[in-house]
């Protein structure tokens, strides 16, 4: 796969597209560039990748490191289907490629066999006045990083012959294929995703914060990406925590 087959990929669906060699971040580059149309980062390497919360996201060579910003078309208050959307997609090309089931641990981690293998993350801001949503994305193709407390897998442990600019020309064919879900089909969002979701129905412990950790049933999930967690009797919206 070569890179001008991506670009003519994007380029047809009204999408510039950037590659570079090294960046600091594709979330933090993409916000420099001109916007005309919708734009999508690639990088093969970052150095000062993050994640959600401002966790560090290592970023060692060959692996995929993206950023898709594009004009928000769903209201703010939605704007988590666009998460659960990617997710579904790099969900979906996963699968197809390892030939092995995928999982979701909220809110942003994809995982095989509860080993972490992608992560998403997104921020909406104004440009001119118009409403755009950055979302980043990266993948283990050919390594993962040692994280503790946290297993990792990568790519070419289950398919040696997919490299990043393969597995990027196929989640940009599964975006462009399925992008009028976003605007038409918001219910087949959440239903794929919350059929990948790990603990929907079970016990959870939900890390607040460092003096907070809150324990119910993981009831269900909101359209706004909000966990609703029941304890007894109560139902309560969680927004911002972590499973653990």
């Amino acid at each position: 796969m070569s890179l001008g087959k991506i670009k003519y990929l994007l380029d047809k669906n009204n999408f510039d597209f950037y590659f570079m060699e090294s960046v600091d971040s594709t979330m933090s580059e993409i916000k420099k560039l001109s916007v005309n149309r919708n734009i999508c980062v690639m990088a093969n390497e970052q150095k000062k990748g993050f994640g959600r919360r401002g966790t560090i996201w290592e970023s060692p060579k060959n692996n995929v490191y993206i950023s898709i910003l594009s004009k928000n078309i769903l209201p703010i208050e939605k704007h988590f289907l666009n998460n659960a959307f990617i997710t579904n997609m790099i969900c979906n090309v996963i699968e197809n490629i390892c030939n092995i089931k995928t999982q979701i641990k909220w809110p942003n981690d994809i995982l095989i066999n509860k080993e972490k293998i992608s992560g998403i993350i997104s921020e909406i801001f104004k440009i001119n006045n118009d409403k755009y949503i950055n979302t980043g994305f990266g993948v283990n193709i050919v390594s993962s990083p040692k994280i503790e407390n946290y297993p990792t897998t990568n790519i070419n442990k289950y398919n040696k012959e997919i490299d990043n600019f393969n597995f990027v020309y196929q989640i940009m064919e599964e975006y462009f294929s399925n992008f009028n879900q976003l605007q038409n089909n918001n219910e087949k969002i959440m239903t794929q995703y919350k059929s990948r979701l790990l603990y929907l129905g079970g016990s959870i412990n939900l890390k607040i914060d460092e003096h907070n950790i809150k324990q119910g049933i993981f009831h269900n999930l909101n359209s706004d990406g909000s966990i609703i967690l029941k304890n007894n009797v109560n139902f309560e919206n969680i927004y911002n925590a972590r499973i653990i």
